[in-house]
C-alpha cells in the first residue's frame, strides 16, 4: 500500500504526538511520584521539632554525641514513636551493646513504629558523620539541623519513604496519578485535531506545485499557481510560475521559430521554381537577366542556411572561434569598402571613420561577418536617400563602434527585442525589406563570445545607432 505525501505526514505528526504524549506522562508520572515522597519526608522531618529540642538540650550537658553513639536504645527514647514525658540522660560512662563479633546490634523497630521511621532516621554529628542510625543514603535523605547557641552541632537525616504509609495520602497519590492517562489521552486528540488540519493545509501549496509540474510534464506551459504566503514554498511557488513563463515563452519562440524558418524557405524556394517553370515552359527566356535573378534567389537561401548553421552551432555550444591579436580598423574598413556600392546604388550616403591600429583579440572572419551583418542591415531598412555611418575609437581599454542610420526609426520599447531571433519591427521594419531576423542575433552571440557587448539605441539621425565595445588589446601609443 502506498502513502501520499499527506498520508505520511499524518501518520509522522500522529506517531510524533504519541510518542511525545507518552514521555510527557512518564515524566509526569516519575516526577509525581518522587515529588509526592519527598513532601511527605519532608513534612515528617519538620514533625521532629520534639525530638531536636530535646536532642539539643542534652548536648548541652554532655557537650557530645558520645551518650548515643552506638547506644540504639538511648536513641529509640528521643523518637516520637515511643515518647516519655522527659527523655532520660544517659549515664556519661554507659557503654552501647555489642554483639560477639563486637558490632553494635542493629536498631529495633519499636512496635509502634509503623512507618518505620527508626529505621530511616540517623543523627549526624557536626560534620555530617554517622552517629546512630542505619547507614546514610546521603544522596536521597533530607537534612534538618541541630542547633545550639546558633551553631550547627549536628544533622537528623531522613530517608524517602518508599511508598506511602496513609491511606489518604495512598488516596491522594492514585487519585493523581489516575488523572494523568486521560490528560494524556485529551492532549493527544487535541494534538492530532490541530495537527491533522494544519498539516493538510501546510501541504496545499506542495500539492499545487505538484500538480502544476504534472502540467508542465504534458506541455501545458499557461499554467499559474497562486501564491500563498511569503515563506519558502511562496517563494517556491513564484519560481516555479517563472519557470512556466519561461517554458511557454519558449515554446512560443519554437513555434514562431518554426513558422519563420519555413516562411522564409518557402518565400525564395517558391520564387526560384516560379522562374525555373518559366523558363521550362518557354514563358521567359534564359538570358543573363534571368540568370542573375536566379543567382540572387540562390543567394538569399544560401544566407539564410549559413544562418540558421551559426544559431545551431550556438545552440549547441559548437561556434568555434580563432582568435589572434588583429587590426580591427583594417577589418571595419574593409567592410565598409565592399559595401560601399550597395549604399550608392540605393543612394545612401555611407561615411566612414575610424581611428588606426585598434588591435583586439578575436577572431578575423567572426568581427568582419558582425560588420557585414551591421552593413546589410542598415542597406535593408534605410530609406533611399538617407544616411549612414560607421565609426569606431579608442578609449582607454575598450574600442567603441557605432553604426548608425536614419529613418525609419523603432520605438523606444521594441529597441532590445531587435537581437531576439526571427524578430522584426512590423512597421517600416518588416518581412517585405526582406531578411529572417537572424543577423542581429548571431551579431549578439559573436561580440559576447569577445567579451564585448552590443545595444541597439536611437539615432540622431532618425534611425538606429548600433553601438558596440570591445576590450582593446596592447594600449596603443598615440
Amino acid at each position: 500500500m502506498k502513502f501520499n505525501i499527506t498520508g505520511k505526514l499524518v501518520a509522522v505528526l500522529s506517531l510524533t504526538s504519541v510518542l511525545l504524549v507518552a514521555a510527557m506522562a512518564t515524566a509526569i508520572y516519575w516526577s509525581f511520584q518522587k515529588g509526592f515522597i519527598s513532601y511527605l519526608t519532608e513534612l515528617e522531618l519538620e514533625r521532629l521539632d520534639q525530638t531536636v529540642a530535646d536532642l539539643s538540650a542534652t548536648y548541652r550537658v554532655t557537650g557530645s554525641w558520645d551518650f548515643l553513639r552506638g547506644n540504639h536504645e538511648a536513641w529509640m527514647e528521643y523518637l516520637p514513636i515511643a515518647r516519655v514525658a522527659q527523655p532520660p540522660i544517659p549515664p556519661l560512662n554507659r557503654r552501647p551493646a555489642t554483639a560477639p563479633s563486637g558490632q553494635p546490634f542493629a536498631p529495633p523497630l519499636a512496635p509502634q513504629d509503623h512507618t518505620g521511621l527508626s529505621t530511616r532516621l540517623r543523627l549526624l554529628d557536626g560534620n555530617k558523620h554517622n552517629i546512630i542510625g542505619p547507614p546514610g543514603e546521603r544522596g536521597e535523605a533530607l537534612l534538618r539541623p541541630i542547633q545550639l547557641d546558633q551553631r550547627t552541632v549536628g544533622w537528623l537525616s531522613l530517608s524517602p519513604l518508599p511508598v506511602p504509609e496513609s491511606d489518604l495520602d495512598r488516596r491522594f497519590r492514585d487519585q493523581q496519578l489516575e488523572a494523568i492517562y486521560p490528560i494524556a489521552g485529551g492532549a493527544l486528540l487535541l494534538a492530532l485535531m490541530i495537527g491533522i488540519p494544519l498539516g493538510r493545509h501546510l501541504l496545499k501549496p506542495v500539492k499545487a506545485i505538484a500538480e502544476g509540474a504534472h502540467a508542465l510534464t504534458r506541455g501545458n506551459f499557461d499554467i499559474r499557481l497562486e501564491p500563498q504566503s511569503r515563506d519558502e514554498l511562496g517563494r517556491l511557488v513564484n519560481d516555479f510560475n517563472t519557470l512556466a513563463k519561461v517554458l511557454e515563452r519558449n515554446e512560443q519562440l519554437r513555434r514562431q521559430s518554426m513558422a519563420d524558418v519555413s516562411h522564409e524557405l518557402r518565400t525564395p524556394l517558391s520564387i526560384l521554381r516560379g522562374d525555373i517553370e518559366a523558363i521550362q515552359d518557354g514563358v521567359r527566356p534564359l538570358d543573363q537577366k534571368q540568370m542573375a535573378r536566379l543567382h540572387n534567389t540562390v543567394m538569399v537561401l544560401s544566407r539564410l542556411v549559413n544562418d540558421l548553421y551559426d544559431l545551431a552551432l550556438v545552440d549547441a555550444g559548437a561556434l568555434t572561434y580563432q582568435k589572434s591579436i588583429i587590426d580591427l580598423s583594417e577589418i571595419i574598413q574593409e567592410a565598409s569598402d565592399a559595401a560601399e556600392g550597395e549604399f550608392a546604388n540605393k543612394q545612401i550616403l555611407l561615411s566612414t571613420k575610424v581611428d588606426e591600429g585598434l588591435a583586439v583579440f578575436g577572431d578575423e572572419r567572426r568581427l568582419r561577418q558582425v560588420i557585414d551583418n551591421l552593413l546589410k542591415n542598415s542597406l535593408r531598412y534605410t530609406d533611399s536617400g538617407g544616411e549612414c555611418r560607421l565609426t569606431a575609437h579608442r578609449k582607454g581599454e575598450r574600442i567603441f563602434i557605432n553604426l548608425e542610420d536614419s529613418a525609419p526609426s523603432v520605438s523606444q520599447h521594441e529597441l532590445p527585442r531587435l537581437f531576439e531571433r526571427f524578430y522584426r519591427v512590423e512597421a517600416s521594419r518588416n518581412r517585405s525589406r526582406g531578411g529572417a531576423g537572424l543577423g542581429l542575433a548571431i551579431c549578439k552571440t559573436i561580440v559576447s563570445a569577445h567579451e564585448g557587448e552590443i545595444i541597439a539605441q536611437a539615432s540622431r539621425l532618425g534611425g538606429v545607432r548600433m553601438h558596440i565595445n570591445l576590450p582593446a588589446e596592447n594600449p596603443i601609443d598615440e
